[in-house]
């Protein structure tokens, strides 16, 4: 058992840890958040073009001829600015979130339980929770915690599944946008439409 001094420099440094992890995981939450936000500020744009029903459309003089539309550009625009997001979430922030548990992991199993008794410290006991989809704690005769589970699947896949599966889905609406407002071979027919009903309310008016 350390003295009472040492326990006290590693409830520091395990207390620092812990605030390490809480900083990591803070700015991986803040930019999933930025990039959710500017996929909402997008779609919320899109639709609001689409029910004005106003002409912005691009006519494209290639492969027969075709319109693309601005909330096509505007979907793919969200799913590559959430795309981005993802590297800098991944291959940054969690990361550093991964080596700060690390440590806390390691330091826990070495050091800590030297002071407390316990199966696992609380760094130990949320990766656990967090790596297996079937993870259970049960309490023991003595009061002490029990840790079980088998089917493991880390938070990085389940966070990559997230990212992948937003961005896929804008891809598809974007994809059914362009379909739907593309007018192959008759660029531009949305634009003589709306002229055309433009025409016919003036006549009318008169």
């Amino acid at each position: 058992m350390p003295s009472t001094e040492q326990q006290e420099v590693y409830v520091a440094i395990w207390a620092k840890t812990v605030d390490t992890q809480m900083h990591f995981n803070e700015m991986s939450v803040k930019s999933r958040q930025f990039g959710l936000a500017f996929v909402a500020a997008s779609l919320g744009l899109g639709i609001v073009l689409l029910t004005r029903g106003e002409d912005v459309s691009i006519p494209i003089p290639l492969f027969g001829g075709f319109d693309l539309n601005i909330t096509v550009l505007i979907a793919f625009a969200a799913a590559a600015g959430l795309f981005a997001v993802m590297i800098l979430d991944l291959n940054v922030y969690h990361k550093m979130l991964r080596g700060a548990v690390a440590f806390g992991e390691d330091f826990e199993e070495k050091y800590m339980k030297e002071i407390f008794s316990l199966e696992k410290g609380m760094t130990q006991a949320i990766s656990h929770f967090s790596r297996h989809e079937d993870a259970s704690a049960t309490r023991q005769a003595d009061g002490k915690y029990h840790y079980g589970g088998v089917s493991q699947k880390n938070a990085l896949v389940k966070i990559r599944k997230f990212y992948h599966f937003s961005i896929g889905s804008l891809c598809v609406v974007g994809l059914c946008l362009f379909l739907a407002t593309a007018h192959f071979g008759h660029p531009g027919q949305s634009r003589m439409e709306n002229k055309s009903a433009v025409e016919k309310a003036l006549t009318r008016g008169k």
